[in-house]
């Protein structure tokens, strides 16, 4: 198949690509902004209800963004595969994917199931170290996660 990029079943993908992707990897940057302010302020209430031990299915979405990815070159163009700027693009993704579920995921439900038992003042000044910890891991996986969106979304965006 070889689509046109004003083709309507084009374009539709095309934002679905660039939709889940600012949804998946916006959820994920809100989850670092919101671990910044459990490593600096602790368990508020807004941190509390923000990390309630999962992720959110629109973190998740970020795993869909390779899904209308490999359709849009399916109905395109399939010659980009070999092009480095789609290569270096699915390389950043999977390196995000892996920082996700290695490092920053498994970091966010530990902060929530600390936020859930640090009820009280008392309960909270055991687990002040915990917490701290846990956020800066959240924060900083999620900066390098941003970055490297924005670099392969250029990527792509520019095909250098």
């Amino acid at each position: 198949m070889h689509l046109g990029i004003n083709n309507p079943f084009y374009v539709i993908l095309l934002i679905c690509h660039v939709g889940i992707g600012l949804i998946g990897f916006g959820a994920n940057a809100m989850a670092g902004w919101t671990a910044r302010d459990a490593a600096h302020t602790g368990p508020t209430e807004s941190v509390r209800s923000f990390f309630d031990g999962k992720v959110s299915l629109a973190q998740w979405c970020v795993v869909l963004v390779p899904v209308f990815g490999i359709s849009l070159l399916v109905v395109r163009d399939a010659s980009d595969i070999g092009q480095g700027w789609f290569l270096a693009a699915v390389t950043i993704w999977v390196i995000t994917l892996g920082l996700l579920t290695a490092r920053g995921w498994p970091a966010q439900r530990k902060l929530g199931t600390l936020l859930k038992s640090a009820t009280g003042l008392d309960a909270c000044e055991g687990n002040d170290l915990e917490i701290h910890t846990q956020g800066l891991i959240v924060l900083r996986t999620q900066q390098v996660v941003v970055v490297l969106y924005l670099v392969a979304f250029y990527l792509m965006l520019f095909k250098p």
